[in-house]
């Protein structure tokens, strides 16, 4: 097939996954500033973005992971995913809407479109058949699980590893160092975005190496060369800035993700049978028995997709039955997506929606990694690494389908592709949901009163303050945080993927004490120059007899008429229901 013909295809296929990603997200791109998949994580990494492109655009990039949430805790960009990648692509949208949210719409939309686009370009890559690759995509960006991750997008934005993936194939198969720099260009650019999505690429490079290695081993032993390594080892430098941050917040804080987050939050093997609102079937697969108790009562959409499921599971057997004749390439990727698979499970065998104890617990490699791999001990979420084996069965499937259909006549191949394509896009269930944002316009005056009349290096406190454990009340620092994308001031608010301990107790003890003297004194000691009290806040908690320590917290009043005593404390503005207090 001539270069240009495949030019026309890419261009052809661009256009499709635009046009089929507009249709999930609809009407999103219309109203990429003034709605969201949700008001929780989508905040959190809407504040993400903006700080990371307030940060690059202020040429402040060597005080990229300090923040301005969690004072006086540095290193606070480390509490979460960085999104470096997907933050400079949002600058432009930014720039022009002037909404903050801006950034996660555009990035799901794009990283929608890119994911069905860079699985068509490495499924053609392998299969030179255009309907097939354009349905492998297809396959991916209407599974229930992947648009699961809607809201941890982080986890969605991973269209950069078909690409490195295929850059690194060429590079097996040419023995070019040019390709093996181009791939791990990609890989650095994936894991500049989030660090997970990174090993995934990682798990591919290991394995495609190893098979290349048993059945082309003369060749493969000619890449292990000095230049080679040496690119490798660049690599490896690069990516080590954003490492070290991580590092140093688990060492300052003796914190790694518990393993049984992974366990709690892994799929149980029910899940595959489990979807979401994206899905038609939801209503009859979430009500079969084994979908109506669980052991902490919570269900995950690990379910891929009716077509999705059918032709993975034949297509592993068609080429376990023909293992001798498949190829590298479908040996490889089918064993990586078995190994994503089974990763998702977690450390310990779930069934029945229980955790294994009897006769005793059932251990699985993810609790084997967990020990022994650098950085497992950072995930919390082990359910994710399902989407390794969604991106690796679309390509295996494309290689079944191409295998198979090549027995029928064109027309007749174009019509059995046709109608496996319109399966995905019918069950999906249209129209996607989506809640209205804040517009800048609406948000409390506040916020741009501390933009316009405190000194940039000033460091504030709003008041009431919440943990992630002051259920319900803690999604207001979700807001703070993204009201806060206006001024960027240093502030002891935060919400993020991890709160540090201390941090937690610095906390719970500013609740627990204010507006006594000693916590005055505190925040003057910590140098916040201004208190942001809500008062309206302190009556709602007072009407939901809120209380820590079995202390009930006062009325928004009387909060007001004790700060009023206290000298070293000025009231300097009111406005609508925030009390503005300036430390002397």
């Amino acid at each position: 097939m001539s270069i240009k013909k495949q030019k026309y295809y890419a261009i052809i296929a661009f256009l499709i996954f635009s046009i089929l990603t507009i249709y999930i997200t609809f009407p999103l791109v219309f109203n990429l500033g003034s709605i969201s998949t949700g008001l929780g994580d989508e905040l959190l990494i809407a504040w993400i973005h903006n700080w990371v492109i307030h940060s690059l655009m202020s040429g402040n990039i060597l005080s990229l992971f300090n923040a301005n949430i969690y004072y006086p805790f540095d290193l606070s960009l480390a509490f979460s995913d960085l999104f470096i990648t997907s933050s400079v692509i949002s600058i432009i949208p930014l720039l022009i809407y002037k909404e903050p949210i801006v950034v996660v719409n555009f990035t799901l939309i794009s990283s929608l479109l890119m994911l069905g686009f860079s699985i068509y370009i490495l499924s053609f890559y392998l299969t030179r058949h255009f309907l097939v690759s354009i349905f492998s995509g297809i396959l991916v960006i209407f599974s229930p699980a992947v648009l699961d991750k809607a809201v941890h997008i982080q986890i969605l934005s991973v269209q950069w590893i078909p690409i490195s993936v295929l850059f690194f194939l060429v590079f097996l198969r040419k023995q070019k160092s040019k390709f093996l720099i181009i791939s791990l260009l990609f890989l650095i650019i994936q894991t500049y975005n989030s660090f997970l999505p990174g090993y995934f690429i990682i798990f591919l490079y290991f394995i495609f190496f190893i098979f290349n290695l048993i059945y082309k081993k003369e060749k493969t032993i000619k890449l292990l060369t000095k230049k080679n390594f040496l690119i490798l080892f660049t690599s490896f430098i690069i990516i080590l800035p954003i490492t070290i941050p991580y590092f140093q917040v688990s060492q300052r804080f003796s914190y790694t993700r518990d393993i049984r987050d992974a366990i709690h939050l892994a799929l149980h093997p029910e899940d595959f049978l489990y979807t979401n609102e994206y899905s038609r079937l939801s209503p009859f697969l979430n009500n079969l028995p084994f979908n109506k108790a669980s052991q902490n009562n919570e269900f995950k959409a690990g379910f891929i997709g009716l077509l999705f499921s059918a032709l993975a599971i034949l297509s592993l057997a068609h080429f376990l039955r023909n293992y001798k004749r498949s190829s590298i390439e479908v040996k490889a990727f089918s064993l990586t997506g078995l190994v994503g698979l089974i990763l998702s499970l977690g450390p310990f065998m779930h069934l029945s929606r229980h955790t294994v104890h009897d006769p005793f617990p059932i251990p699985l490699p993810y609790a084997l990694f967990y020990y022994i791999i650098p950085g497992f001990q950072g995930f919390r979420n082990s359910a994710r690494w399902e989407i390794l084996f969604v991106l690796c069965m679309a390509i295996v499937i494309a290689i079944f389908l191409k295998e198979k259909i090549s027995k029928f006549s064109p027309i007749k191949q174009r019509i059995i592709l046709f109608l496996l394509i319109l399966f995905p896009i019918m069950e999906f269930n249209f129209p996607m949901k989506f809640v209205d944002v804040p517009q800048k316009k609406d948000w409390p005056k506040i916020y741009n009163w501390i933009n316009k009349n405190t000194p940039k290096d000033s460091r504030i406190i709003e008041l009431p303050i919440y943990t992630w454990n002051m259920q319900p009340y803690v999604f207001d620092e979700n807001l703070r945080e993204y009201y806060s994308t206006i001024h960027f001031r240093k502030m002891i608010n935060g919400a993020s993927g991890y709160s540090p301990e201390p941090w937690q107790k610095l906390v719970i003890s500013i609740m627990n004490d204010f507006p006594s003297s000693n916590v005055i004194a505190e925040l003057k000691k910590l140098k916040i120059n201004y208190i942001i009290l809500n008062k309206n806040e302190y009556d709602r908690l007072n009407i939901d007899k809120f209380n820590l320590n079995n202390k009930r917290v006062e009325t928004g009043d009387k909060i007001v008429s004790i700060l009023k005593k206290n000298n070293n404390l000025q009231l300097i503005k009111i406005i609508e229901n925030d009390y503005v207090y300036q430390i002397k």
